[in-house]
């Protein structure tokens, strides 16, 4: 992603977050996370922290949840697995959330919680 989205992003979070949006450089990518984003009632649990990895060698930003997060319907995502970042463990998954960098962030963590309430 090109600087000037990231830095777009990163506000836009902000304005939707606020306090609960955290940033850190790893290299030359960046970390992002968001405290207690709010899921759905049929999530276990409804709400997770999710971290958002901005690298300038990917076309959108990578997501990331607190482990443990399961679906609907009770299952753990498709092909998922913990991995350090930061220092700290989180939970990646397969699911592919389409997003362009023209398109609003809070449009594609919207899209990532939207995932959770899907069966599969």
């Amino acid at each position: 992603m090109m600087p000037e989205n990231v830095e777009r992003a990163v506000n836009d979070l902000v304005i939707v977050y606020g306090q609960g949006v955290k940033t850190a450089a790893d290299g030359p990518r960046r970390l992002v996370r968001l405290n207690e984003v709010e899921l759905y009632p049929t999530c276990r649990p409804t709400s997770t922290n999710m971290l958002l990895v901005f690298d300038p060698a990917q076309s959108k930003p990578q997501v990331f949840v607190t482990p443990g997060q399961l679906l609907a319907n009770g299952r753990v995502p498709k092909n998922s697995s913990n991995v350090l970042i930061g220092g700290e463990t989180w939970m990646q998954f397969s699911f592919n959330i389409p997003w362009t960098e023209a398109d609003p962030i809070i449009r594609f963590v919207a899209a990532a919680r939207q995932r959770f309430i899907q069966g599969e």
